[in-house]
């Protein structure tokens, strides 16, 4: 077994959660938890609506700015146009980011920098972002979704 499987094994066989990076995943495998949020951002940025729902369980929870929105067709009615104009003008770069793993669920906390302009004004700020996966099948699908906003300038 190469190093770094044996140092991701040990640390999820002690308890603690390690990040998957893309490098461990087997050729074949169904991706990491991080990488289907990963799809979900580039999915978005692309305009690609079907590709973003893909990576979405039907049942997903959206919570963002004080909207819910109670399932993956809701969300797709009702803000994923929304999010998809959003990303498709910003800029996001993750500046940190926690991959916990347990079991068949999954949490990836990020903390994100968004910039660009959007409805003609320049922006510039984090965003903070939960998404629990659970795993079914073998495959990891987002089954919740939290964003909160900083408003204020990031310097």
């Amino acid at each position: 077994m190469r190093p770094r499987i044996l140092l991701l094994a040990a640390a999820l066989a002690a308890g603690g959660a390690a990040p998957l990076p893309a490098q461990v995943r087997e050729p074949g495998a169904e991706p990491a938890p991080a990488e289907v949020v990963d799809a979900f951002h580039a999915a978005l940025k692309a305009g690609d609506r079907r590709k973003a729902l893909e990576q979405m369980a039907a049942d997903a929870l959206v919570f963002e700015q004080g909207r819910v929105e109670r399932t993956r067709t809701e969300y797709a009615r009702r803000h994923l146009a929304e999010d998809i104009g959003f990303a498709s003008v910003m800029e996001r770069t993750v500046m940190r980011r926690v991959v916990k793993v347990h079991g068949d669920v999954a949490w990836v906390t990020s903390v994100n920098r968004a910039r660009g302009p959007f409805r003609n004004q320049a922006m510039d700020f984090t965003t903070d972002e939960t998404m629990i996966l659970t795993r079914s099948g073998g495959r990891w699908r987002i089954s919740h979704i939290h964003w909160s906003f900083d408003n204020r300038a990031v310097h």
